[in-house]
């Protein structure tokens, strides 16, 4: 009966660590569609610029900011 909760847990955990994985490339694709399409809609009105910041570095950006305003809201 052990083996069968701490293999369940294991599947579990499994599981979860795959779908986080599965989360970010999920958004990293959607951060680079979104940019693309900007690109298409844009291109003959307001060209948008062909280099743009990697998803990684937008995330660490964009959780910067969110810390900050976080830590003015607390005060």
């Amino acid at each position: 009966m052990r083996n069968k909760i701490i293999l369940l847990l294991v599947i579990m955990l499994c599981a979860t660590i795959s779908a986080c994985a599965a989360k970010e490339r999920v958004y990293n694709s959607l951060y680079e569609g979104l940019h693309a399409r900007e690109q298409n809609v844009n291109e003959t009105t307001d060209p948008v610029p062909k280099e743009h910041p990697r998803y990684d570095e937008y995330k660490r950006e964009r959780n910067e900011i969110l810390r900050k305003d976080k830590t003015e809201n607390d005060r």
